[in-house]
Protein backbone atom coordinates (compact mmCIF):
# COMPACT_ATOMS: atom_id res chain seq x y z
CA UNK A 1 0.00 0.00 0.00
CA UNK A 2 1.53 3.41 -1.25
CA UNK A 3 2.50 5.78 1.36
CA UNK A 4 -0.02 9.23 1.74
CA UNK A 5 1.82 12.39 2.71
CA UNK A 6 -0.15 15.33 4.24
CA UNK A 7 1.25 18.54 3.29
CA UNK A 8 0.56 21.53 4.83
CA UNK A 9 2.20 25.04 5.06
CA UNK A 10 2.91 25.32 9.06
CA UNK A 11 0.65 24.40 11.86
CA UNK A 12 -1.03 27.55 13.39
CA UNK A 13 -2.76 25.90 16.83
CA UNK A 14 -0.57 24.35 19.39
CA UNK A 15 0.77 21.13 18.76
CA UNK A 16 -0.66 18.80 21.84
CA UNK A 17 0.38 15.73 22.91
CA UNK A 18 -0.54 13.18 25.25
CA UNK A 19 1.10 10.29 26.54
CA UNK A 20 2.66 9.93 22.81
CA UNK A 21 6.24 10.42 23.65
CA UNK A 22 6.80 7.73 25.74
CA UNK A 23 6.20 5.52 22.94
CA UNK A 24 8.70 7.24 20.32
CA UNK A 25 11.91 5.60 19.87
CA UNK A 26 13.78 8.69 18.86
CA UNK A 27 12.22 11.41 20.90
CA UNK A 28 14.76 14.10 19.65
CA UNK A 29 14.07 13.29 15.88
CA UNK A 30 9.68 13.34 16.74
CA UNK A 31 10.70 16.73 18.67
CA UNK A 32 12.93 18.30 15.14
CA UNK A 33 9.62 17.18 13.25
CA UNK A 34 7.12 18.86 15.35
CA UNK A 35 9.15 21.88 15.54
CA UNK A 36 9.61 22.04 11.99
CA UNK A 37 5.96 22.30 11.44
CA UNK A 38 5.12 24.87 14.18
CA UNK A 39 5.05 28.26 12.46
CA UNK A 40 7.20 31.29 14.11
CA UNK A 41 5.94 31.75 17.62
CA UNK A 42 3.91 28.27 17.56
CA UNK A 43 3.34 26.12 20.77
CA UNK A 44 4.61 23.06 21.70
CA UNK A 45 2.56 21.42 24.07
CA UNK A 46 3.26 17.98 25.54
CA UNK A 47 0.98 16.33 28.70
CA UNK A 48 3.36 13.24 29.59
CA UNK A 49 3.11 11.37 32.86
CA UNK A 50 6.21 11.61 35.31
CA UNK A 51 7.34 10.93 38.84
CA UNK A 52 6.70 12.17 41.75
CA UNK A 53 9.59 14.90 43.26
CA UNK A 54 8.60 15.16 46.69
CA UNK A 55 10.39 13.01 49.57
CA UNK A 56 8.53 10.30 50.81
CA UNK A 57 5.62 11.02 48.40
CA UNK A 58 7.75 9.29 45.02
CA UNK A 59 7.90 6.21 47.71
CA UNK A 60 4.36 5.64 48.14
CA UNK A 61 3.57 6.62 44.03
CA UNK A 62 5.95 3.70 43.28
CA UNK A 63 4.19 0.98 45.51
CA UNK A 64 1.07 2.42 43.80
CA UNK A 65 2.31 2.29 40.38
CA UNK A 66 4.41 -1.48 40.50
CA UNK A 67 1.86 -2.81 42.77
CA UNK A 68 -1.81 -1.74 41.99
CA UNK A 69 -1.45 -0.69 38.55
CA UNK A 70 -0.53 -4.14 36.82
CA UNK A 71 -3.26 -6.39 38.89
CA UNK A 72 -5.48 -3.47 38.44
CA UNK A 73 -5.31 -3.52 35.00
CA UNK A 74 -5.19 -6.97 35.09
CA UNK A 75 -8.89 -7.26 36.99
CA UNK A 76 -10.54 -5.08 34.87
CA UNK A 77 -8.75 -5.80 31.13
CA UNK A 78 -7.64 -9.09 31.81
CA UNK A 79 -3.89 -7.91 30.63
CA UNK A 80 -1.42 -7.18 33.29
CA UNK A 81 1.55 -6.47 30.64
CA UNK A 82 0.11 -3.18 29.17
CA UNK A 83 0.14 -1.88 32.52
CA UNK A 84 3.62 -3.11 33.49
CA UNK A 85 4.97 -1.55 30.21
CA UNK A 86 3.28 1.66 30.88
CA UNK A 87 4.69 1.98 34.70
CA UNK A 88 7.76 0.95 33.55
CA UNK A 89 7.69 3.23 30.87
CA UNK A 90 7.05 6.23 32.98
CA UNK A 91 10.17 5.72 34.73
CA UNK A 92 12.20 5.60 31.77
CA UNK A 93 11.11 9.06 30.44
CA UNK A 94 12.88 11.91 31.07
CA UNK A 95 12.56 14.04 34.30
CA UNK A 96 10.48 17.23 33.11
CA UNK A 97 13.37 19.99 33.15
CA UNK A 98 15.37 17.63 30.90
CA UNK A 99 13.00 16.87 28.06
CA UNK A 100 11.96 20.54 28.51
CA UNK A 101 15.86 21.31 27.35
Amino acid sequence: MPKRWLSLTAVSTPIRLRSAFRNVPRIDLALSEAFRVLRPGGRFLCLEFSTVDVPGLDRIYDLFSFRLIPPLGRAVTGDADSYQYLVESIRKFPKPNAFAD
